[in-house]
């Protein structure tokens, strides 16, 4: 049937959606779902998703057309339509932003009569060689196996115009026998790497068990470290996949997804699709293809692969479940993936695994109450001993590493072991004038400048704003103190202390596109002995031959004003304490801090989860904080700082008068400043079952609607 008239969302700031008389010859072509070229305002032409289609529309008379079809089929399906409007209506987006997210238009890769791919031939200990080898003699050579390094394959176009060069090294490199150069009628990628048979110990058994035949959708998979959460993934992948469906595996950092990819490629092969921001558009493109047209039957990646385009989804597991990088906080729709993936397993009939050694409070909170089924894996799969801790005591402490932690580095380094250094924290260090103590500041924002002394110059870590390392702002002195310590400041540290020694930063400001894996590479080979870096290394690596882990300071969240300060620092040591001792080697585990009786630090130390959640439950009970209240968080901002305060003031008085529930507030945001805008902040704690269209209509009734961020459940 043919309708006149097609209900469109708009990818942009707009909490309305609008009605498009559908032109005459396309009216058998337009379908629900699709994606379409519209005028609007003053603009000829933009994107817009149909999201209904009807005879009749209330405007009719003042009605525009729809410009153009952009796709010819469907975008989205009618379950990604619900997805859609829940996530707009409880995290208060805009419909068209949400939908943009969902199906973000990779442009389908161009299919030709025979594409020419290049494929590695050689495994990736000899790779990093030869790669080494050519650096100074060919090096065009070396960075076109560079390229190689993190893809299951390119076509010689695509890897010819990232490198930069002709087809002459390449050429040479296929005669080498160092890859192979084919034709193939399609961009699927072929795989020839046989599974390895591991067999699941009695834990692991009954797990696998649960998860793929018990009646519950929804299971938190509680494992020490280094008790094969990741073997029961896979099995569980093998089961969806065994009965015609499709998985989601995601993970919380890019850092990750080289080592789980690794495992999921030798498993599964070309059955594998990998989605995150480290690969190129094109990549993107490529495997949100292969998902879309069944090529490839598991999805890989970090959050917005959440969205992977499987119609047959059967499973979805979140690995580190508790990591705070699965909320979105900073542009809209401000989602968190958990939360997402529960909606949409219901809608699909899926299955929903979280994983984590340190499951965050509510999962855990959800597990005991029945929400979700818990299950536990409490030893490791190889029956070591768990690693030795030490708390050191740093409060009068200059230097970032203390004599304890140099001496048993140096031991280590001696023995032919490895180290892995943690230091949640980037940069140098801050700077304050040493004439009159005032801190070096953002004149924009208004925070504490990051001094990154490499570059000699001070950055901030909102806006970007940077300095040249400056006089005082109030005195004129030349003279900076620099106060605290970030990784660099640790870097450099590190190669004063142990000259001669390999070691390499691995951080978000010292890692490029595409680095992770042969960083990690190069480690798992002994040629990096020292890795140092932020919570990127602190997750869900296993390398046998790290034997010490020194957490340089436990109290770089520790100090933060925030209710989750305390079970933040109980997951980051406890997680980054799993890195050592996971071979046949005993591990030890060094935490300094500047608060060695807290009882987090007390209970991270003795690795004992279960005394730190009875902790935290009861003083989140206490406090009604989440579980049991939904925390929402109301920014409000003006370039005049007295509206800006007045706004927040109505505001306030708003929800007061609604009974919403407390409102803390309004407060200084942090930053106070940010782009020249003043910012305050309002606390809302309500009742779960609280609608969020409530609030909505507040902020709109009082027109303030282009000044005020909503975070639902924020995670900052």
């Amino acid at each position: 049937m043919s309708y006149s008239i097609a209900e469109v969302a708009i990818p942009l700031a707009v909490e309305q959606t609008f009605d498009y008389k559908v032109p005459e010859g396309m009216r058998e072509q337009v379908r629900v779902g699709q994606r379409v070229l519209v005028p609007f305002r003053e603009r000829e032409r933009v994107e817009a998703f149909v999201i209904a289609l009807k005879e009749r529309s209330p405007f009719e008379s003042r009605l525009r057309e729809i410009a153009a079809l952009i796709s010819d089929k469907p975008e989205l399906s009618a379950s990604d339509l619900a997805l859609a409007r829940w996530i707009a209506e409880y995290y208060l987006a805009p419909l068209g932003i949400v939908l943009q997210t969902i199906a973000p238009g990779h442009a389908p890769p161009k299919r030709g009569n025979a594409v020419k791919y290049v494929k590695l031939n050689v495994p990736l200990a000899e790779l990093l060689a030869q790669i080494e080898r050519r650096e100074r003699r060919a090096p065009q050579q070396a960075a076109l196996l560079r390229a190689l390094l993190h893809v299951e394959a390119l076509s010689e176009r695509e890897l010819l115009a990232r490198v930069g060069c002709g087809p002459g090294p390449l050429h040479a490199l296929a005669q080498a026998g160092l890859v192979t150069i084919a034709k193939k009628p399609r961009e699927r990628i072929e795989f020839h790497e046989a599974p390895k048979t591991i067999a699941l110990n009695a834990g692991q058994q009954r797990a696998l068990e649960a998860i793929t035949q018990a009646r519950e959708k929804v299971f938190l998979l509680h494992g020490v470290n280094n008790s094969g959460k990741t073997e029961v993934y896979m099995r569980a992948c093998q089961h969806a996949l065994a009965h015609a469906g499709q998985a989601i595996v995601l993970v919380p950092e890019i850092s990750l997804t080289p080592q789980l990819i690794a495992r999921f490629r030798n498993y599964f092969g070309e059955k594998i699709a990998i989605y995150h921001s480290g690969l190129t558009d094109a990549e993107r493109a490529r495997n949100w293809q292969r998902l879309r047209d069944g090529d490839a039957q598991i999805a890989i990646g970090v959050r917005a692969a959440l969205f992977a385009p499987c119609s047959h989804l059967k499973l979805i597991v979140i690995d580190e479940e508790h990591e705070s990088t699965y909320k979105q906080d900073d542009l809209a729709p401000r989602y968190h993936v958990r939360d997402v993936a529960l909606q949409r397993a219901q809608l699909a009939g899926a299955t929903v695994v979280l994983g984590s050694a340190t499951p965050s409070i509510e999962s855990y909170f959800y597990a005991q109450s029945g929400r979700y089924r818990l299950l536990e894996l409490p030893e490791r799969v190889v029956p070591t001993q768990p690693p030795a801790i030490k708390i050191i005591d740093m409060s009068d402490r200059k230097n970032l590493l203390s004599p304890i932690l140099r001496a048993k580095i140096e031991q280590r380094l001696k023995n032919n072991e490895q180290v892995i250094l943690f230091l949640n924290r980037l940069g140098y260090s801050s700077a304050i004038c040493r004439r009159c103590r005032q801190t070096v500041r953002c004149p924009a924002c208004q925070i504490a400048l990051t001094v990154h002394m490499r570059d000699h110059e001070l950055r901030c870590r909102y806006c970007n704003y940077s300095l040249k390392m400056p006089r005082c702002r109030s005195c004129g002195s030349t003279e900076l103190l620099f106060e605290g310590g970030g990784t660099e400041r640790l870097e450099l540290e590190v190669r004063s202390s142990f000259p001669g020694v390999h070691f390499r930063r691995m951080d978000s400001e010292s890692v490029r596109r595409g680095e992770h894996g042969a960083i990690l590479e190069a480690f798992r080979q002994g040629q990096i002995q020292i890795l140092l870096g932020t919570q990127m290394i602190g997750l869900g690596l296993d390398f046998p031959t790290v034997t010490l882990v020194g957490i340089v300071s436990a109290d770089t969240l520790l100090d933060f004003p925030d209710f989750r300060a305390g079970e933040r620092t109980f997951q980051l040591i406890s997680q980054a304490a799993g890195r050592a001792g996971r071979g046949a080697r005993p591990g030890e585990v060094i935490i300094q801090t500047r608060h060695p009786d807290n009882e987090i630090i007390r209970f991270a130390a003795a690795q004992d989860y279960r005394a730190f959640y009875e902790h935290e439950i009861a003083l989140r009970e206490t406090l009604a904080y989440p579980p049991f209240t939904k925390i929402i968080f109301m920014t409000v901002e003006h370039g005049n700082e007295a509206k800006a305060h007045e706004h927040a003031d109505r505001l306030k008085e708003r929800l007061e008068a609604l009974k919403a529930g407390e409102v803390l507030g309004p407060a200084r945001a942090l930053p106070y400043r940010l782009r020249g805008h003043y910012r305050w902040q309002l606390v809302l704690k309500t009742p779960i079952d609280f609608k969020q269209k409530t609030l909505w209509e507040a902020i709109t009734e009082l027109k303030l609607a282009d000044s005020v961020t909503v975070n639902v459940d924020p995670q900052l």
